[in-house]
């Protein structure tokens, strides 16, 4: 299986955009300032994920998949993931320049 792929970034009002369009066709949208800026910075569109980023991505995944099997099954609504394990060094919001 090969890593997810960039599909869709943009910072500012592009993001903002990108956001309002996926409301409007009911894909789950969670924020995620640290990971959005290290994907933004380190990926381009159509490249897979950068390892490093793996686990943050896999426990976004995760929670998409619980979102969709609550909407088709029912039961409770799953808890966001909370801080996303996202190297310093990869987030250009907290890395030292």
């Amino acid at each position: 299986m090969r890593a997810p792929q960039v599909v869709a970034k943009g910072a500012h009002l592009l993001a903002q955009r990108i956001g309002d369009i996926a409301r409007e066709h009911g894909v789950p949208v969670l924020e995620a300032p640290p990971l959005a800026r290290a994907l933004y910075r380190h990926a381009e569109l159509g490249d897979e994920v950068p390892a490093a980023l793996y686990t943050a991505v896999a426990e976004v995944l995760a929670y998409v998949y619980q979102l969709r099997r609550q909407q088709e099954d029912g039961g409770p609504v799953p808890v966001p993931p909370g801080v996303l394990p996202v190297p310093a060094e990869l987030d250009p919001g907290t890395a030292a320049t």
